[in-house]
């Protein structure tokens, strides 16, 4: 009994990990009320340097993208322009704990979450028109460019067309 108990506990265990480590990216945008962007035709990024911290390759790299993706939605880099995204990137680690039944069953999981956030103003009131978030589990150690450029796709095909 004890062992058919231990090897339900293994398996569950094993399942919560395995959901836990393989979750899809978690996608959140927002678009401000009466935010009309068919009077938006340019845009210039708030600041194209990195904050801190963060790889100024692969910013300038997410820059470049977010300005092809732009683009295509019919927008025109140019300054001064009439929309300023701005681009934070971010990580933090996290730590799941499942704890359940009277064995006293315990269990911390570890992993690090990075997170792209692109907001978007109107240039002349400075007022939010659009906030766009994208959070997924990352190794920090060996960063996944295919897969940050599958993220940041998934978020700007929320940005609204031009």
């Amino acid at each position: 009994m004890h062992r058919k108990h231990l090897m339900i506990t293994a398996a569950t265990a094993a399942l919560f990990f395995t959901v836990g480590v393989s979750a899809k990216p978690q996608l959140t945008t927002d678009v401000a009320h009466n935010a009309n962007f068919a009077d938006y035709k340019t845009f210039n990024f708030v600041r194209t340097h990195p904050q801190g911290g963060i790889n100024s390759v692969q910013y300038q790299n997410i820059i470049s993208g977010l300005s092809s993706r732009l683009a295509a939605k019919g927008y025109q880099h140019h300054t001064p322009a009439d929309l300023t995204p701005a681009l934070t990137l971010g990580k933090r680690q996290k730590v799941d704990v499942d704890e359940w039944n009277h064995y006293g069953y315990h269990d911390n999981y570890v992993y690090n979450e990075g997170q792209i956030s692109v907001d978007a103003f109107d240039a002349k009131t400075k007022r939010a028109v659009w906030h766009g978030q994208i959070t997924d589990t990352i190794n920090p150690k060996k960063p996944d460019p295919a897969r940050l450029q599958a993220a940041l796709d998934k978020l700007m095909e929320r940005f609204p067309s031009h």
